[in-house]
């Protein structure tokens, strides 16, 4: 028994030893992390048991000998198997790039309305080198003083506030952002910035030195705010920012320019592109306490301070509140337990449904989509839980809802009821007991990603006929099926094996996978007793 053959018997008697239940572990492990999931006996996910650090440690242990024995770098993946007796399988891969293994075949492609860098800049954000607006910048200075004054009384103190740049200063800058910044913003940095970020001049953010904000622009992509433009990520959809109608419904736009912080994770930023009702130069939000579109807060940065003084002229010498002045947005998700309630007497019930971008259905027996008609700016529908399978799910959407995203777990459903639906660009299916047709699905012009790995589908070669469709998730079974009728994945972008492969399973999908690039994968296997 070789050194690595001993470590893996240690890790599989020890994974066997906290069982609670039979099943299994899979675990993609790399130098600074790991992750991680256990499923039941019927490859289900669940928690099968309790382990010691022994565990971890062992997972470790095995990836750090057999990196320095074959040289391998990157992700390391492993899979453990244990039943009541004690049985055990341990296998393991330096080879998979990840665990399901997915292969991206173009890299340039993304998913509407997830815009790469490069965009085409406005005619508005074009700069000709004119100094700022004299009216707006006096009106700012104006603001300025009285923003000081105000402060001043309140907290006993002045804000310590940096005199501002001058006009071949923030020129230098905007050629290195490559637009015009907006006049109000001009003007604010002609007069302060602030060194400290404490001021709090609107409100929760203040405005950051200009060499701060070239770093922000340069580091990442421009306009990116935390937005997973992956091919692989769990809800594609990009919901739209409220008030509808001002924000472009974008992962990341090239002429967001972030400028002020509110050091609390929280970032401001002046929207350059803005929507059809936007106004340039308005006034965004994204950052740690935002979950989902990036918010809208004013129509420009003169608001946001004259919205800061109309409250501080209301306040109290002492009083912290003043610089509150909060916005609201309304959540864009809905998460709803049906029960023995019927689905359109709970949107009924919802003060304004027309909120509502994301519907999470949950403890459904039977449900209908069509009472989710009054939700009428809905992009993403769930019927999934965890913990009780959908019995029925009929997938007829209402006419005129704008769905692209659709992840349905029922033991029963007809898919050709999506077809309906020309909008939908993202589905998965899955859970159901009798083989089901998609062949209709051919007929949406938008199916750009398809997931029917965990679904019992009576024609996988149907796939073949999709028009659209750049991204695929299927089990080892339906790649199998898939492949032999001679159709090849060329015009896909990416592809994953879906389902709950093995490391064998995942090893022989990307050997075989036509297009992958993929050498043989290797994989080590043993089988033992604790």
């Amino acid at each position: 028994m070789d050194e690595i053959e001993s470590v893996m018997h240690e890790l599989g008697s020890a994974f066997a030893a906290g069982l609670t239940q039979p099943g299994s572990m899979q675990a993609a492990l790399w130098d600074r992390g790991r992750w991680s999931q256990t499923y039941d006996a019927a490859g289900n996910r669940a928690l099968i048991g309790r382990w010691s650090d022994t565990v971890d440690a062992g997972l470790f242990a095995l990836m750090a000998r057999v990196k320095s024995r074959e040289g391998i770098q990157g992700v390391f993946v492993v899979e453990l198997t244990a039943t009541r007796s004690g049985d055990y399988v341990v296998s393991y891969s330096g080879d998979l790039p990840s665990l399901p293994p997915r292969v991206v075949f173009d890299d340039g492609y993304r998913y509407p309305n997830h815009p790469k860098p490069g965009m085409r800049k406005p005619l508005v954000a074009v700069n000709d080198g004119r100094p700022t607006d004299p009216a707006v910048l006096a009106e700012v200075q104006a603001l300025v003083t009285e923003f000081v004054e105000r402060y001043t009384q309140l907290r006993g103190e002045p804000p310590q506030l940096t005199a501002g740049y001058s006009e071949a200063e923030i020129l230098a800058v905007e050629e290195r952002l490559g637009v015009r910044l907006p006049e109000d913003l001009r003007a604010l940095y002609r007069t302060i910035h602030d060194d400290s970020g404490e001021s709090s001049l609107l409100g929760r953010f203040s405005p950051a030195p200009l060499e701060q904000v070239v770093t922000w622009y340069h580091e990442d992509d421009p306009g990116s705010y935390l937005w997973d433009d992956g091919l692989f990520a769990y809800d594609p959809v990009v919901f739209e920012t409220h008030p509808y109608g001002h924000v472009r419904r974008l992962s990341r736009n090239d002429w967001w320019v972030t400028f002020a912080p509110d050091y609390g994770g929280n970032y401001a930023a002046v929207d350059l592109d803005p929507a059809g009702l936007g106004a340039y130069g308005q006034l965004l939000m994204f950052g740690r306490d935002i979950y989902g579109p990036i918010v809208y807060v004013a129509p420009s940065v003169r608001h946001r301070m004259r919205t800061v003084l109309a409250a501080m002229r209301g306040a109290a010498p002492g009083d912290e509140e003043w610089d509150a002045g909060e916005w609201s947005t309304p959540g864009h998700e809905w998460l709803v337990d049906i029960g023995d309630a019927v689905l359109v007497d709970k949107v009924a019930a919802v003060p304004d449904a027309s909120v509502i971008q994301q519907a999470h259905l949950r403890q459904v027996e039977q449900v209908r989509l069509t009472d989710l008609a009054g939700c009428s700016h809905l992009r993403s529908i769930r019927a999934l839980d965890v913990r009780q399978k959908a019995e029925y799910v009929d997938l007829s959407i209402p006419p005129g809802l704008p769905v692209e995203h659709v992840h349905i777990v029922a033991k029963r459903f007809d898919p050709h009821r999506l077809a309906a639906t020309p909008t939908l660009a993202y589905v998965t299916l899955a859970g159901n007991t009798e083989p089901v047709s998609v062949a209709a699905l051919a007929g949406l012009p938008n199916l750009v990603r398809l997931d029917l790995a965990e679904a019992a589908v009576a024609d996988v070669g149907s796939i073949a006929a999709f028009p659209a469709l750049r991204v695929l998730v299927l089990n080892a079974r339906q790649w199998d099926e898939l492949l032999r009728t001679g159709w090849t994945p060329s015009r896909l972008a990416a592809a994953e094996l879906g389902g709950r492969a093995s490391v064998a399973e995942a090893a022989a999908w990307l050997t075989a996978i036509p297009g992958a690039g993929h050498p043989a994968v290797r994989h080590r296997t043993i089988r033992g007793q604790h």
